[in-house]
């Protein structure tokens, strides 16, 4: 059977078991209709879809807010998560939602493994985020404002994966200004990248201090067969880090996360060059943007360096960076590799 023929015959087995579930929760789907209908939300039938690692979901533009227009979302699209615990309720075992009555609330899809709305919580930085208590941390969230989920249970769908992250203990006073560019191993093949660097191509840093606040800025590119559609176009995807450390206090008062959208003509022109570009009178690049989380008051090394790592899911190149060595097993997975092909 040929991949064309294997792909056919998954799309009509996942059409059907859709079918199938949406038929089974006719009930559930149905009490939510009449829900929206009492507080004056308009939910058609067709706009029921279901996905087997989240549940049935209800699907229209701005859903959310208009089930809740009591959430505030500030002016970087995102929403307190002090007001998110507040008006909803949170279980630390059920990562990435809050629960209302009558649906469930859902972290944004850019928390996806591969930025999928399709797909499961990538390891692990959502599992991280959900039990973090931390009292000097104002914590702000992106949320999926285009859908909620209406089986309201703790049913969950469970992947075993396992990224661990980084420790870092460096003196973030002694880090010089400047630049610091990582590439995936250019002697692998695409395969071998594809898996142990989950398609990372490299990793640009950037480090700069004016008067008492050191900044730090990262941003990840993956391979140019990674995109995604965004508003009828095409863009490559690329996750961004930005976090203000204060010297005087010894403490990140500061720590966002993005996703950066560049058409490919930008891609492939920034992916090889530095932080630095822009300032070299090269033709300017910018991306749109889409920030995903931020935290600010009192933000610890290891806070700041467990979350970067988790954010940058499965790249061991900021492992690499933070602590000046791939993982054990990427490693190994290489020495393999380079032995088999000499």
């Amino acid at each position: 059977m040929t991949d064309d023929e294997l792909q056919k015959q998954y799309r009509k087995q996942t059409e059907a078991l859709e079918r199938k579930m949406l038929a089974s929760n006719d009930s559930i789907i149905q009490a939510f209709r009449e829900y929206c209908d009492s507080i004056g939300v308009e939910v058609e039938k067709g706009d029921f879809n279901f996905v087997q690692t989240i549940g049935v979901l209800a699907n229209k533009h701005n859903l959310l807010l208009k089930l809740a227009p009591e959430l505030e979302v500030d002016k970087d699209g995102l929403v307190s998560c002090k007001q998110l615990d507040n008006l909803f309720t949170k279980d630390k075992f059920l990562e990435g939602y809050y629960l209302a009555e009558n649906y469930m609330i859902m972290a944004h899809p850019a928390f996806r493994r591969g930025m999928s709305r399709h797909n499961n919580w990538a390891p692990c930085f959502i599992n991280k985020f959900w039990v973090l208590q931390e009292s000097e941390i104002e914590l702000y969230l992106a949320l999926d404002l285009e859908r909620v989920r209406i089986n309201v249970n703790d049913s969950r769908y469970m992947e075993f994966d396992t990224w661990y992250g980084a420790l870092f203990s460096d003196d973030i006073e002694s880090i010089p200004d400047g630049s610091t560019y990582l590439r995936s191993p250019i002697d692998t093949p695409p395969l071998i990248t594809s898996t142990l660097f989950r398609n990372a191509y490299a990793l640009d840093i950037y480090w700069s201090t004016k008067e008492t606040i050191k900044t730090f800025q990262a941003l990840e590119f993956k391979q140019d067969n990674i995109t995604i559609e965004k508003d009828g176009e095409i863009y490559h995807p690329v996750r961004y880090i930005h976090a203000e450390y204060d010297l005087k206090k010894e403490y990140f008062r500061h720590f966002d996360g993005a996703i950066h959208y560049y058409r490919p003509d930008d891609y492939y022109l920034r992916r090889d060059s530095n932080f630095r570009h822009n300032e070299k009178g090269s033709r300017l690049i910018k991306a749109k943007s889409e920030k995903l989380f931020k935290m600010n008051g009192v933000v610890t090394k290891e806070v700041w360096s467990m979350f970067s790592s988790h954010f940058f899911a499965s790249n061991p190149l900021v492992v690499e960076y933070l602590t000046g060595a791939y993982p054990n097993h990427v490693t190994e997975r290489l020495k393999r590799l380079r032995v088999r092909t000499t």
